[in-house]
């Protein structure tokens, strides 16, 4: 997204972008109540006031420190988290919902100890060794960040859709067309 908008910002630079950095809900909401022309999401694929279209579909990763017993491994089933101190966000995130659904079956649940509002907090949570997480993949920093690692999740996989939202039957102004298009094509690249 950063590329799609620095270039979008060159070819444009009068056009002023506004983003609505929120949970899922609160994006989904904004542009429900038309305060937002669209949105990026993982929500809303079900509502019918609202076009979803699909861009990833992204898995969710183990968070930990470069130094974590766990760091080391291939690919960490869920069942293997239940030793070490886990932080999730709060139940009012919608990824939380996707874990616990996807989990609701698993005999063995890691348990948290810390839980956060936004994704971003709990990656610097298990960056400065405070516990693990499970995020989705996009939320970790590029490679070669020293002090952080993404393992695989198994067992189960979980993964979520992300997507465009918009108000059904509401034409985009063209400026917002525009950007639109141009993220709407990163599922054909």
């Amino acid at each position: 997204l950063p590329n799609i908008l620095k270039a979008y910002h060159e070819r444009y630079p009068g056009i002023v972008v506004r983003l609505i950095d929120q949970g899922a809900n609160d994006v989904l909401s904004t542009v429900v109540r038309s305060e937002a022309d669209f949105g990026i999401n993982y929500v809303g694929t079900q509502d019918p006031q609202l076009d979803f279209h699909p861009i990833l579909r992204e898995p969710f990763v183990l968070a930990c420190n470069a130094n974590h017993p766990l760091a080391k491994k291939k690919q960490v089933t869920w069942a293997e988290l239940a030793p070490f101190d886990y932080m999730s966000v709060t139940k009012a995130s919608g990824n939380r919902f996707l874990l616990d659904t996807a989990l609701s079956n698993s005999a063995t649940r890691p348990r948290w100890f810390c839980e956060a509002q936004h994704v971003s907090t709990l990656v610097n949570l298990v960056e400065a060794g405070l516990g693990i997480a499970a995020v989705p993949r996009l939320a970790m920093p590029p490679k070669n960040n020293a002090l952080l690692v993404s393992v695989p999740l198994v067992k189960p996989l979980v993964s979520r859709t992300v997507g465009m939202i918009r108000r059904v039957g509401r034409a985009l102004p063209p400026a917002a067309q525009q950007l639109y298009d141009q993220i709407l094509a990163l599922k054909k690249g």
